[in-house]
């Protein structure tokens, strides 16, 4: 089936043009204008709709529940229980228009299997690059796979590789988990990383690191991870680094900003709360003064954390553009540049001929409101197919 979604306002790199567009099957098939007589089975007149790339969320957990004690409900559920609420979690993604997500961790393998319903088309549900679990060390920031010295480390990678992980992720410093807990900590040993970074690398997989602090960005990137996941602690000698090696920043500003806003006594262990206020201030500085050195920004929002929505993504940009990142940036972001870090650019991430038609249909301009996204959003076509069928 061919469809035609003429006279929108599509995205084009950093701006909008008026274009058709064509869709057959998964694929887009044309942009510009559509010739006269161009044959298709069904048209759909967008005038006055914007066009742009589905959202690539860079940090997900979809099988996490949000909620005030996220970490506790999901260590007490089993994994037919987190499978289920991994499944609902990701038709509630899709929906609001995240079209790929890159999980960064569930307990333990559950996410594999909604990966492949999802591929199967059994149901709905983003794109999912899965990493299983993240490898940690023992008593290390939750959830995760133990490991102890580089030999288990390498071993867990090639397990996890067999069990058909996408990605691998590590835990190199603490977080705001549990009580008592140091977000700046450093837990893995660079020889742990390095065996985990080399061994993913003979599979042509990357590795995305948990990290917070400047002493553990100089582990992964002396290890030549590829992602740097919530980097509280950015400065500008550290950023020229990550610019020389090309690794992406993933600031993750959701979870936090909701902690440091929230009171004591609401639920949140205290002490994230209280390592929240702390840091989040900082956080912003440090990501706007890496933004205008050119560190490389991808989108994400550590979903399934503290009360979040699975399927609300807009806050997330607003905080990033509340730390200073412009709008047409953070877009970006969400699209092109995420889909690059995760390796998938020749997929989708813009809305070209040859590639997936992950395609959202916006009521109005996000370069004038990024809150379009979540008031605005008419239609989600992932992978072709229309997921809220309200075009007419």
């Amino acid at each position: 089936m061919i469809t035609l979604f003429k006279n929108g306002m599509v995205w084009e790199e950093d701006h909008f043009c008026r274009k058709d567009i064509a869709v057959e099957a998964e694929r887009i098939t044309m942009t510009g204008t559509a010739p006269e007589g161009f044959v298709c089975d069904r048209t759909f007149d967008v005038e006055g709709k914007y066009l742009v790339p589905g959202v690539i969320d860079c940090h997900a957990h979809v099988t996490m529940v949000g909620g005030d004690h996220h970490m506790a409900v999901f260590f007490q559920e089993n994994t037919a229980e987190l499978t289920m609420e991994g499944v609902i979690n990701c038709e509630r993604m899709v929906s609001h228009g995240i079209t790929t997500a890159r999980d960064c961790g569930g307990k333990y393998m559950e996410t594999l299997a909604i990966r492949d319903f999802i591929r199967k088309g059994k149901i709905k549900g983003p794109r999912l690059l899965c990493s299983g679990t993240p490898l940690k060390v023992v008593g290390g920031h939750e959830p995760g796979f133990d490991i102890t010295g580089p030999i288990e480390a390498r071993k867990a990678v090639r397990q996890f590789l067999f069990e058909g992980v996408d990605f691998i992720k590590a835990m190199v410093t603490g977080g705001l988990g549990k009580a008592g807990e140091d977000p700046g900590a450093v837990e893995l040993e660079l020889n742990e990383l390095a065996a985990m970074v080399s061994e993913a690398a003979k599979h042509g997989k990357k590795v995305a690191c948990h990290c917070h602090s400047r002493a553990g960005m100089e582990i992964l990137l002396k290890a030549g991870a590829a992602s740097i996941e919530h980097a509280t602690y950015l400065d500008p000698e550290i950023n020229e680094q990550i610019i020389r090696q090309g690794v992406y920043v993933v600031p993750t500003f959701t979870p936090y900003e909701i902690a440091a806003a929230s009171e004591v006594g609401c639920g949140i262990v205290p002490d994230a709360i209280f390592a929240s206020r702390a840091m989040i201030g900082d956080k912003r500085k440090r990501f706007k003064e890496a933004y205008d050195q050119g560190v490389l920004i991808a989108f994400g929002r550590d979903s399934g954390g503290f009360f979040m929505d699975q399927g609300e993504f807009a806050d997330e940009m607003l905080y990033m553009e509340h730390a200073g990142m412009t709008r047409k940036d953070i877009i970006k972001s969400a699209t092109e540049h995420a889909a690059r870090l995760l390796g998938i650019w020749g997929e989708t991430g813009s809305l070209e001929e040859g590639k997936c038609a992950d395609i959202l249909f916006l009521n109005s301009n996000p370069l004038e409101n990024l809150a379009a996204y979540r008031n605005d959003l008419q239609e989600v076509c992932a992978n072709g197919t229309l997921i809220l069928n309200k075009l007419g």
